[in-house]
């Protein structure tokens, strides 16, 4: 029995390893293409009619890197699609306490809801916490990116850690 528990706390710490490594090789030129202005992560277009051309992309992106990992099952659309399928997850109530391979949720000072609930429309944005900086998809220019979060529209709302 000992043996099985080791060998599930081992498989989690390796999600986050996973996501971590998943999201730094995301910008390389294998797995990231910008051509004629279709952005492509992993072979999967981001910036498509599905995500407003990629202005309500940041879910997209980290359900990408979420889905290679092994974490979730399906492309999601919405940061509180990502939340709820993440809900078995640690949360971490601070920042300063991120990890590489954490999910970071960031509400939107101005549009954000005051039950802080993720709904759609960016009152939320979410990214990966990874050894390069943030890794998330840049609500400015509407394509993958590392940090570049404009912290003067977004403020954080929690982390998630997959389960040790």
């Amino acid at each position: 029995m000992l043996a099985i528990v080791l060998l599930a706390s081992n498989g989690n710490a390796q999600t986050a390893k996973l996501i971590n490594d998943l999201a730094c090789k995301a910008m390389e030129k294998e797995n990231f293409v910008y051509e004629n202005g279709i952005a492509k992560l992993y072979g999967i277009r981001t910036n498509g009619p599905d995500t407003n051309n990629g202005t309500l992309a940041c879910a997209k992106v980290i359900s990408i890197i979420l889905k290679r990992a092994g974490a979730i099952n399906d492309i999601l659309l919405c940061v509180g699609q990502i939340e709820t399928a993440l809900s078995n997850w640690k949360k971490i109530e601070n920042e300063n306490d991120l990890k590489p391979g954490d999910i970071i949720v960031w509400l939107n000072r101005h549009k954000g809801k005051k039950d802080k609930k993720c709904t759609s429309g960016g009152n939320c944005h979410i990214g990966v916490v990874t050894d390069k900086g943030y890794f998330h998809n840049s609500p400015l220019s509407h394509i993958p990116t590392f940090n570049g979060v404009p912290l003067g529209a977004y403020k954080f709302k929690i982390g998630y850690r997959p389960p040790d």
